[in-house]
């Protein structure tokens, strides 16, 4: 019975809601724009708001649980609606990329030939593939630089809303690493400098006001407070590497006052937060040191990977590494069995029924999905790097140039930090991603127009 009032309630607002939102904004471009926020105010909401699981298997140990369906994808669906009432004769139906991403959820499910357990592919393959539906509902929720403005004041906003729940688990819930409302602190982390990147860069643009500057600033402020919070070290490393990239970048149009006084003022809160969060950061690097054995499984685990492609260029089935790594039907498991009696433990059978997954989000893959759909993701990859890059190039003089430019070097950063994390799995870090993924696809397309944005777009007249 409860699966099938979840059913009904999903069936309410994929095929009622989401369509009726979006004839209700189709006319209304202010409440357009409410709706592009809100899918990236979304991002940030706890994962048990945001999603609803049919088939449930909370207690396997993989990286889709079930059917997952997303209220992100309701909004989205909204904005596709609401893009086709006002679709003008010639527009583009679907981005750039669309069906490359598409291309890489079909080559993916090639791996259902050797999946161990097929239900489990097809878990991946649903989530996954409907989440184009947030890639779309992006690009055609974007129509000019209004909308951009509003997409940032969104990040801006939620990472103060997040820092302020960040502040409520250390100081008040006493606890270390904060996640604020993530499943982990290093999905947190890594949201918090994607969101801050396009923020800084705009917020260094000549042309955005003070007050703009001002609102954009305190957000990427907010977000260096969320990495340090959450002890996260490829994090720091990220948001550092990134802030300092994106500064390097604006400055080849020229150092402005504007500029000098925000780099002094970085410099200056870089030093007080290093000061303040000194403690932390450094217990955090001793601890690491002292734990030799979390990078020796990390290898481990990769061994288990490389093993699952040698046998399988398809890989062991999307969805199923938890299965193929464990006991007791997976026979991989022994690398990690071995392993552990090299050091002296002792095996026990049931230790090793639920064994973790690889850390590396394209070794993941590789043993996954094999060669298909690792080359199909990365070719994806590549192609939102070139969007970025030719329209930070077209654009350089706008604030579409200076928002694309930020969210380049972050994407950049991202996927190098993808090689030690598998975040872009998550349900809210592939939500975002996908949203500025579709917003580089609209920036391609006009590139490939010969337009920027517009400062605003109405719809035709009813």
């Amino acid at each position: 019975m409860k699966e099938f009032l979840k059913a009904i309630i999903i069936l309410i607002e994929y095929g009622a809601l989401g369509p009726l939102l979006g004839l209700f904004i189709a006319r209304r471009r202010n409440f357009q724009r409410a709706a592009l926020a809100l899918m990236v105010f979304m991002t940030s909401w706890f994962p048990g708001k945001l999603t609803l699981m049919l088939d449930s298997i909370e207690l396997y140990r993989g990286h889709t649980k079930g059917f997952e369906f997303s209220l992100i994808e309701v909004v989205a669906i909204a904005l596709i609606v609401s893009a086709a009432q006002n679709r003008r004769p010639g527009e583009r139906r679907l981005p750039p990329g669309a069906w490359l991403y598409l291309g890489y959820c079909l080559l993916s499910c090639l791996s259902l030939i050797p999946a161990m357990n097929k239900v489990y592919t097809l878990m991946a393959a649903f989530k996954f593939t409907k989440a184009v539906l947030i890639f779309i509902g992006a690009y055609q929720g974007l129509r000019d630089q209004e909308d951009l403005r509003w997409i940032l004041h969104t990040m801006a906003g939620m990472l103060v809303l997040q820092v302020g729940v960040g502040m409520k688990e250390r100081f008040v819930d006493h606890m270390w690493q904060v996640k604020g409302w993530f499943e982990h602190q290093n999905p947190m982390a890594m949201w918090a400098y994607i969101c801050a990147l396009p923020l800084l860069s705009t917020a260094l643009a000549r042309h955005t006001s003070r007050r703009d500057t001002w609102v954009y600033l305190v957000g990427v402020a907010a977000a260096a407070v969320l990495v340090l919070l959450s002890v996260s070290r490829a994090a720091l490393a990220a948001f550092v590497v990134g802030s300092v990239a994106v500064t390097l970048l604006v400055a080849l149009r020229g150092v402005t006052l504007k500029w000098t006084g925000i780099c002094a003022l970085g410099v200056l809160g870089a030093v007080v937060a290093g000061l303040m969060a000194l403690d932390s950061v450094t217990a955090r690097f001793e601890e690491a040191s002292s734990h030799q054995g979390e990078s020796d499984l990390r290898a481990i685990l990769i061994v288990q990977s490389r093993a699952m492609l040698h046998d399988s260029f398809l890989g062991v089935g999307w969805n199923n590494f938890g299965l193929a790594n464990s006991r007791p039907a997976g026979r991989y498991s022994q690398i990690l069995e071995d392993w552990d009696a090299s050091r002296g433990f002792t095996i026990y059978d049931e230790n090793y029924h639920a064994n973790p997954l690889t850390e590396s989000l394209y070794w993941l893959l590789l043993a996954e999905t094999g060669y298909p759909g690792f080359v199909g993701y990365v070719v994806f990859e590549a192609a939102t790097l070139w969007w970025l890059l030719r329209g930070m190039i077209r654009f350089w003089r706008s604030p579409t140039g200076y928002f694309v430019a930020g969210v380049l070097v972050g994407f950049t950063i991202m996927y190098g930090h993808s090689t030690v994390e598998r975040i872009l799995t998550q349900t809210k870090n592939l939500s975002l991603w996908l949203i500025l993924a579709g917003v580089a696809a609209r920036v391609e397309q006009c590139r490939r127009e010969r337009h920027d944005l517009p400062p605003s777009w109405m719809p035709d007249p009813p």
